[in-house]
């Protein structure tokens, strides 16, 4: 069986895929892609229900279930095209490549996720890094994330979110204090755009303050 963990050209986006090609089972736990592979989002795991030329193949993220498709697309004679950037004036830049980044519409970047579907997103394909819009336009949030980031930021929030909604504090006073804890200005203070280093730190200090009452939800 063929293990995949990571695409190494970046991801292709299942937004020019065609209808059909996305299909949610198990009431959204389970999500079929492209009639060939069953991935489930909640641990982002994946594995093929119609076999490859390489045999059964299983992964784990988005990015690495993207480049399977791919791939498979590609042997097939139907390659993927790169799904069509949206128009925009605002000059929004890779920070991790220097280039110029995409705008694209949710479900380009999150084929599953159909709450997205109009939300913007500016995406660096090759360096499989984006950032979401400010809704009903195409203003960065922040930087870009990659994987790592992304994962980071996640666990971020899953170790921070709980002082304000159980009530340990009021949601202003987590981001208060939470500010002061790492020694950043409050408006720089908001997990989804803090860089990889403030991100990594948030975990450990909400559990030497809250231990495992935070930080296990």
């Amino acid at each position: 069986m063929v293990a995949y963990r990571q695409g190494s050209d970046g991801q292709a986006g299942l937004g020019v895929f065609g209808e059909g090609n996305v299909v949610s089972l198990d009431g959204g736990k389970r999500i079929r892609m492209d009639d060939r592979v069953d991935f489930w989002p909640g641990n982002q795991a994946w594995q093929t229900i119609a076999d490859g030329p390489d045999g059964p193949a299983t992964g784990i993220g988005m990015t690495s279930l993207l480049t399977y498709l791919k791939r498979m697309r590609e042997l097939a004679g139907r390659p993927v095209p790169s799904p069509p950037q949206r128009e925009s004036d605002r000059d929004v830049v890779c920070n991790y490549c220097g280039q110029r980044a995409e705008l694209h519409g949710g479900l380009a970047v999150y084929p599953d996720r159909k709450d997205l579907q109009d939300r913007q997103f500016w995406v660096c394909w090759a360096c499989d890094a984006w950032v979401g819009c400010k809704s009903g336009g195409d203003e960065p949030f922040g930087d870009l994330a990659n994987e790592e980031l992304r994962a980071v930021r996640t666990s971020a929030h899953k170790a921070f979110d709980p002082v304000w909604s159980h009530g340990l504090m009021t949601k202003h006073e987590a981001y208060e204090w939470l500010s002061n804890a790492l020694g950043i200005p409050r408006r720089e203070c908001q997990i989804g755009r803090m860089k990889l280093e403030d991100c990594c730190r948030v975990s450990q200090i909400v559990w030497e303050r809250f231990g495992q009452v935070a930080g296990d939800e």
